[in-house]
Order: structure tokens, then C-alpha cells, then sequence
């Protein structure tokens, strides 16, 4: 284009100006142009230049493309657009902090993201997601292995809507037992949910085995629905699936744990971090806690005990009691060692265990010891 541009404006010619541009496939404006500089600076004028602008007052400053890079290679775990775009947000004044399309295009302009055109976008996937928090929890277990190869067990719990990691345990299996402290522990401190879902592993439901477990028992008992998931069907817990293995990738860069522990340890600190010090995609950028505390929770279609409620793990005494603030409350000797949860609305009790509900109850605030109210048997002879 440039050689027959020369040529035709050297000529000194008259120029049919449309047949012109319609040989070289360009506008008249890009003709009449290229005239213009032909004129002004003559054959240089007609070298095609950079449409880059003079300045940028956009550009991202070589301070903040050096903080970037830092955080993609400090950040043990979530080293991408969006957390990087978080821990700026907290380093920096905000309103020089660039967005995370931005930081994503610094990480592949420095080489730092390999392109994976054949990878399917997030975008395409359509996610069913509850309005509420406590709407719907997840439950299921992943194995893991301590520093010895001994196999054990995570039994985690995650919130649907807000993806906050509801508890997470370590077990020598996923049993009964195992299951029952995960779902307390995370009762404890975020509240009863309305539904539960999970798998269809024996500690979870025995439909297909027919009987009912614990854990359904438990369930029934306190108005939450259970949502086993269908056969062949893994989705109904595909977030909590997705979490597993963000949990182990966080798990791999500590040292191998030498005990149930030493590896409970780790969880309470990946817990604490994963809610309220890790961005989340589904949170919109912010946290799982943030998001979580952004709704009114939703509350188990059937709660025995209506209204706001508290809940608190304990562990049951040789003897057969819990402690309750300043009051001992009889559950039975046979239940030595459990732990039990009870949910509290002012001095009405229920105390949960694995047979389900085990004793509901007002506080008398006249005695510290608040017996069982069952008939005592005939005492053994010495």
C-alpha cells in the first residue's frame, strides 16, 4: 500500500479517489490522511506509526505492577487475579488499587499466566445456589494422610450460599461418631441450618441399606431437612467438592501432620483463614464471612425450640452430666465421654447427641443440679 500511495502522490496526477481506495481496501479518511502527511513531510509521512496513546493516566505504575508480582509469588495458596486484587485493596488506597480484569492482564503481559484456550469458562456454568445462609449445608469426607502415610479423614461442612467453611475435622474415619462432631461443631457457632446435604455414605443415611442412622436421627429430631444426593449424582455437593481440594492444596505447603492433632490444628487455621482472610468468587470479591453475616440466616423449617437460640458443645462426665454455666444437668451414665450439643432460648434446653434428641428441658434456677426426673433403679448390693 505504502510503494502505490508514493507512487500515485509523486505522480502529480488527478486521482479517481473512490477506485483508489477501493484497490487499496481503505477509507477516504485514511486517504485524504496519508495525503495530508505525503504533503507536510513527504515519503516519511506515508510510514504507517503507533496508534498507542502519547500518555496513560490509567496505566497501572510500575510500584503497583511490583506489588503484584510479589503477592503472586508470596501467596501460598489463591495467588490469582482476584486474591491479589484483595490484598491490594488492604496494602493500598483503594482508589489506586487496579480492578482484578486489570491485574490479570499484568500477571499474562509478565508471563505469568500460561493462556489455556481449550479450558471452558466460568461463565458457561449455571450453579444452583440457596438465598440464605443456613439454608442448606453441605457435609462429606475427604481422606488425607499424616506424615507416617497413616490414612485419616476430613469430615468438612460448608454453608451453600455464603461458602463459608462451617467446620472442619479431622477423624480416624468417617463414622457415625465423626460425623455428628463435625455437624456440632459448626451448629456451635454458626446456628441450626434448615436442610443438610450429603452423599449417600453410611454415616450419612442408611436409606439404601434399610434402616435409618444417627445422623438422620439427629437430623429429624431437629427439624432440618435431609437432602441425600441422588445416585450417579455428585453435584449435590459439588461445592463442598470443590472446597476439598482447596483444602488440601493449603495443606500441602505445611508440614505433614504427625497426628489427628497436630492436623486439627491445621484445620483451625486453614478455617480461619479460608472465611475471613481469603476473597472468594462466589462472594462477590469479599469474604465468606462477610457474606455470610450480609443475610438473615434461614432457620430449620420445624425448630423444636423457636425463636433465636445459642448452641454449645460438652462433653458428657463420668457420672453421667454436663455443666451448663453454673449448673450440672443429668444426660446418663451410659453416655459417659460423648460429646452433646445443647440449643439454648433463655433456660429452655435440648441436648443433642446420636440417638438425636436425648433430653429437653426448663432450668430450675432454684438447685444446681438439675436431675434427670427418671425413676432410680435398685442399687446394686456391696
Amino acid at each position: 500500500m505504502e510503494a502505490k500511495l508514493l507512487a500515485v502522490l509523486s505522480s502529480g496526477l488527478s486521482i479517481n479517489v473512490k477506485a483508489l481506495c477501493a484497490e487499496l481496501e481503505i477509507s477516504r479518511q485514511t486517504f485524504y490522511k496519508y495525503r495530508r502527511r505525503f504533503a507536510e513531510e513527504g515519503p516519511a509521512g506515508l510510514t504507517e506509526r503507533s496508534r498507542r496513546p502519547r500518555s496513560s493516566p490509567g496505566a497501572v505504575s510500575i510500584e503497583m505492577e511490583e506489588a503484584i508480582m510479589r503477592l503472586r509469588k508470596e501467596l501460598e495458596v489463591d495467588n490469582g487475579a482476584q486474591a491479589i486484587a484483595w490484598h491490594l485493596a488492604r496494602q493500598f488506597d483503594p482508589g489506586l488499587v487496579p480492578s482484578a480484569r486489570t491485574v490479570h492482564r499484568v500477571l499474562v503481559r509478565r508471563g505469568m499466566v500460561v493462556p489455556q484456550p481449550e479450558k471452558r469458562p466460568k461463565s458457561s456454568w449455571q450453579r444452583f445456589e440457596w438465598p440464605q445462609p443456613n439454608e442448606a449445608w453441605q457435609i462429606d469426607a475427604t481422606a488425607w494422610a499424616l506424615a507416617d502415610g497413616r490414612k485419616v479423614w476430613i469430615l468438612d461442612v460448608l454453608d451453600d450460599h455464603s461458602r463459608v467453611l462451617v467446620a472442619a475435622r479431622a477423624a480416624d474415619g468417617p463414622t457415625s461418631a465423626a460425623t455428628w462432631e463435625a455437624f456440632a461443631h459448626g451448629v456451635e457457632q454458626w446456628g441450626l441450618p434448615a436442610r443438610m446435604m450429603s452423599d449417600n455414605g453410611l454415616c450419612f443415611t442408611g436409606r439404601f441399606h434399610g434402616l435409618t442412622v444417627d445422623f438422620e436421627r439427629q437430623l429429624g429430631a431437629m427439624g432440618i431437612i435431609h437432602m441425600p444426593s441422588s445416585p450417579g449424582h455428585p453435584q449435590t455437593c459439588g461445592k463442598l467438592e470443590r472446597s476439598h481440594q482447596t483444602t488440601k492444596t493449603w495443606l500441602a505447603t505445611k508440614p505433614p501432620a504427625r497426628n489427628l492433632a497436630e492436623l486439627q490444628d491445621q484445620l483451625d487455621a486453614w478455617l480461619d483463614h479460608y472465611n475471613n482472610h481469603r476473597p472468594h468468587t462466589a462472594a462477590n470479591g469479599g469474604t465468606p464471612a462477610e457474606r455470610w453475616n450480609a443475610t438473615n440466616r434461614a432457620q430449620p423449617a420445624n425448630d423444636p425450640i423457636p425463636g433465636p437460640t445459642r448452641a454449645s458443645l460438652h462433653t458428657v462426665d463420668r457420672r453421667g452430666a454436663i455443666s451448663w454455666g453454673t449448673y450440672k444437668i443429668a444426660i446418663g451414665s451410659p453416655l459417659a465421654g460423648q460429646t452433646v450439643l445443647v440449643t439454648a432460648r433463655d433456660l429452655h434446653l435440648n441436648v443433642w447427641g446420636q440417638p438425636g434428641n436425648i433430653r429437653e428441658l426448663t432450668i430450675d434456677t432454684t438447685r444446681r443440679y438439675q436431675p434427670s426426673g427418671l425413676p432410680r433403679g435398685p442399687r446394686p448390693r456391696t
